[in-house]
C-alpha cells in the first residue's frame, strides 16, 4: 500500500528582500490526512525570491495555518516556512507596518466549519513605497514602490467517508517598478529625464481536486484539475540611442506586450495494494502550456515560445519491511513541441524515482535517487526572482538525469537534534536568470564587476543579456549539510544549520541565481512567560556569483561561448522580533531586521533596504 508523510513548510518569511527556500521531504510510511485551513503569511515585500531546488512533491495546498505572532524568522538564509503554528479560531486579522512605509494585513475566514465540510477566504496585502535606493545621481528622487494584493477561496467537503472534495481560487496581483534603473545618459534636460519603468503583474489559478479515502486493503486514487494565468503587462527592450545633433549616445526603452502564460494541469494517482506490506500504483501529471503573441507594428515584437506540454508517467513499488521502507520507480516525461523551433526538447527522457528510509526509533537514514524534467515557465522563474524578465524566449525544460541525496538524522536526546546529509545533482539546461534589471542599465555592455571583454579570434566578446536567447548552462555539483537544534521548552531553544555548495562555472549544486558557496543560519528563541516571546537570528550567503554568457558584440553565438562571472556582495542579515499577548486573543509585537544595515545587492542592480523597523497586532476570532 502507498503510504506518504508529507512535510511542507509553513508560512514564515517578512520584510523585503527576503530568502526564499522551498524544502520538502516524502517518505513513504502511514499516511493521516491533515486539512490545513488558514493561510497567513505575514511579510512585508520581498525584493528577490532566492530557491534551493528540491524535487517536486506533491502535498496538501489548500491552504497553510500559521500563528499571529511575529514572524520571527526574518529573511532566512537556509529555511523558509520552517516553522508552523496553528489556530482553531476561525478568523484572523494581523495588520503591521514600519520603516520606508512597509506594510502588511492579512485576514482570514472560515463561513463553514464542521467536521465534512470547509469553506473561507484568505486576504493578504504587502507594500513598500518610500525607500530611495540612490543607484545614481540621475535617478536620485526614484523611490522603492512595491505592492501586492492576494485574494483566495478555498474549500473541502468529505462525502460520507467515500472521498474529499477539495477546491481553491486564488488572485495576485502585483504593481511595482524596476527600482535600480540607472540609464546610462550623459545629457538630458528636466524634461526628458528618464523615469524608472514600471510593472503589474496578474497571477490566477483555480484548482478541483478528488482523493478517495485510504484504507490499507482497498486500491486508493487521486485526481486533480487546475489552470494558471501568469502574465506581465509590459515588456521593455533597452536600445542604444544617438540624441539628434549631439554626438552623445544613450540607452532608450522601447515598450511591448509582456508575456502570457496559462498552464492547464491535470494530475492524478492510483496504488493497488498487493499486500499488508506493498503495492503498487502510477502517478501521472500533464502540463499544457499556452502562450499569448503579440505582433507590434514598426517597433519592438517580443518573441515568445511556441505552446507546448509534457506528459509525467511515475509507476513505483512500495513495499515496508519493519524499520525499512522502499519506494523503486522510474519518472517518464513525454514532451511535445518544447524547446526553440529548430532544437526541441526531446521527447522522451527518464530518471529514477527510487527512495530507500531506515527508521530505528530516533535515528533515521535515507538514500533517495530521483531525477526528471522541471518545467521552465514565467511563473516558476518568478519563485526565484521577483524581478525577473517580463519575457520567456526559452521554454525547455530542466533535465536531471541524476538528483540525489543520504542522510540521517538522530533524536531528539533530551532536547538535542542533530542531522547530515549529502546530495549530488546533474541539471542540465540550468536557466541563468537575475539579470533583467541590470540588461535595463547597460544592454549589452560589459557592466560594472564583470571581466572586462574577452579576446577570441580578433573578436571582441561582450556580455549578451538578451532575455530572448538561450542563456541556459549545464551544472553538475554536490551539497553538504549539517543541521542541529536544542529545545528546552519555554526556556530557550536554539536552531543552526548550513550548507557547503562549491560552485566555479558549469561545477556546482544549483541554489538560486546568486549561487552561493555558503548559506548558514542560527537562531535562539525563548519563552520566558506564556505571553511573551523573543527570538534573535542570524543569517548568511556567503562568495556568491551570479553567471551570464558571452558573445559576439555583433550579434553573433560563437561556437566557443564564455560563462562569465560577476561577484555579488555576502548577505548577511541579523534580525530580532518579539511579540505579546495582552489577551488570550489579541497579541502585539515588534520587529527590527537587518540590524547590520546592509545594502548589498541581492542580483545585479537590486540594492535592499537598510535597518527595517516595524510594529503591529494581530487578532483572532
Amino acid at each position: 500500500m502507498k503510504k506518504h508523510i508529507i512535510y511542507a513548510f509553513a508560512a514564515v518569511s517578512v520584510l523585503p528582500a527576503a530568502a526564499q527556500y522551498n524544502q520538502s521531504i516524502s517518505v513513504d510510511g502511514k499516511y493521516v490526512p491533515e486539512v490545513f485551513r488558514l493561510d497567513r503569511i505575514n511579510s512585508f515585500p520581498k525584493q528577490v525570491k532566492f530557491s534551493l531546488e528540491t524535487n517536486p512533491l506533491s502535498y496538501d495546498g489548500r491552504s497553510v495555518p500559521a500563528a499571529f505572532a511575529p514572524s520571527l524568522l526574518p529573511l532566512p538564509a537556509t529555511g523558509w516556512r520552517d516553522t508552523r503554528e496553528y489556530s482553531d479560531s476561525r478568523g484572523y486579522l494581523d495588520l503591521g507596518a514600519g520603516s520606508w512605509l512597509n506594510s502588511t494585513l492579512s485576514a482570514g475566514y472560515r463561513f463553514i466549519d464542521d467536521r465534512n465540510t470547509t469553506f473561507g477566504v484568505r486576504l493578504q496585502h504587502n507594500s513598500t513605497s518610500l525607500w530611495k535606493p540612490e543607484v545614481s545621481e540621475t535617478m536620485k528622487d526614484t523611490r522603492m514602490y512595491r505592492y501586492d494584493e492576494s485574494i483566495g477561496f478555498y474549500g473541502s467537503h468529505d462525502f460520507n467517508g467515500k472521498g474529499r472534495l477539495s477546491g481553491a481560487l486564488d488572485w495576485h496581483i502585483g504593481n511595482f517598478n524596476y527600482y535600480g534603473y540607472n540609464p546610462q545618459w550623459s545629457s538630458f534636460s528636466d524634461e526628458n529625464a528618464p523615469k524608472a519603468p514600471t510593472q503589474t503583474l496578474n497571477d490566477i489559478s483555480a484548482r478541483f481536486g478528488w482523493q478517495s479515502p485510504y484504507r490499507s486493503d482497498e486500491i486508493t486514487w487521486n485526481v486533480e484539475a487546475g489552470v494558471r494565468y501568469f502574465g506581465y503587462r509590459s515588456a521593455y527592450s533597452p536600445l542604444k540611442r544617438m540624441l539628434i545633433g549631439m554626438p552623445d549616445e544613450g540607452i532608450m526603452l522601447e515598450r511591448a506586450s509582456g508575456g502570457r502564460e496559462t498552464d492547464i494541469n491535470l494530475l492524478g494517482g492510483v496504488n493497488f495494494p498487493m499486500s499488508s506490506k506493498s503495492s503498487i500504483g502510477i502517478d501521472v501529471n500533464t502540463d499544457i502550456l499556452l502562450y499569448s503573441h503579440h505582433q507590434v507594428d514598426g517597433g519592438y515584437s517580443p518573441v515568445q515560445p511556441d505552446n507546448y506540454g509534457m506528459l509525467t508517467l511515475t509507476p513505483y513499488y512500495s513495499f515496508s519491511r519493519d524499520r525499512l521502507l522502499v519506494r523503486i520507480g522510474a519518472e517518464i516525461d513525454l514532451a511535445f513541441n518544447a524547446g526553440e523551433e529548430n532544437d526541441r526538447y526531446s521527447f522522451l527522457h527518464v530518471a529514477p524515482d527510487i527512495k530507500l528510509d531506515y527508521l530505528a526509533g530516533p535515528v533515521a537514514f535515507y538514500l533517495h535517487a530521483l531525477g526528471g524534467s522541471r518545467l521552465n515557465t514565467l511563473a516558476s522563474n518568478y519563485e526565484r526572482d521577483y524581478y525577473q524578465s517580463p519575457l520567456i524566449g526559452n521554454s525547455r525544460p530542466v533535465y536531471s538525469p541524476l538528483d540525489g541525496s543520504l542522510g540521517a538524522t538522530f533524536g531528539p536526546f533530551s532536547g538535542f537534534s542533530a542531522g547530515a546529509d549529502f546530495a549530488f545533482r546533474i541539471s542540465r539546461g540550468e536557466y541563468l536568470g537575475g539579470w533583467y534589471q541590470q540588461s535595463l542599465n547597460y544592454l549589452n555592455q560589459v557592466a560594472p564587476g564583470l571581466p572586462e571583454s574577452v579576446y577570441m579570434d580578433n573578436a571582441d566578446r561582450t556580455l549578451s543579456y538578451d532575455y530572448n536567447q538561450d542563456h541556459t548552462c549545464n551544472l553538475h555539483g554536490f551539497s553538504i549539510g549539517i543541521h542541529a537544534s536544542y529545545d528546552l521548552g519555554k526556556i530557550i531553544k536554539i536552531e543552526a544549520k548550513g550548507n557547503y555548495q562549491p560552485q566555479n562555472g558549469n561545477k556546482g549544486y544549483f541554489n538560486g541565481y546568486d549561487r552561493p558557496r555558503w548559506t548558514a543560519g542560527i537562531s535562539a528563541e525563548t519563552n520566558p512567560w506564556s505571553t511573551l516571546r523573543l527570538k534573535l537570528a542570524y543569517d548568511y550567503r556567503g562568495v556568491r556569483n551570479i553567471y551570464t554568457i558571452g558573445n559576439y558584440q555583433g550579434g553573433m553565438i560563437s561556437d566557443a561561448d564564455v560563462l562569465l562571472s560577476k561577484r555579488l556582495p555576502d548577505i548577511t542579515y541579523l534580525n530580532f522580533g518579539a511579540s505579546y499577548g495582552i489577551t488570550s486573543n489579541f497579541t502585539v509585537w515588534v520587529q527590527a531586521d537587518n540590524l547590520l544595515n546592509r545594502h548589498d545587492e541581492l542580483l545585479p542592480g537590486l540594492p535592499q533596504q537598510g535597518v527595517r523597523l516595524a510594529a503591529g497586532f494581530g487578532v483572532t476570532f
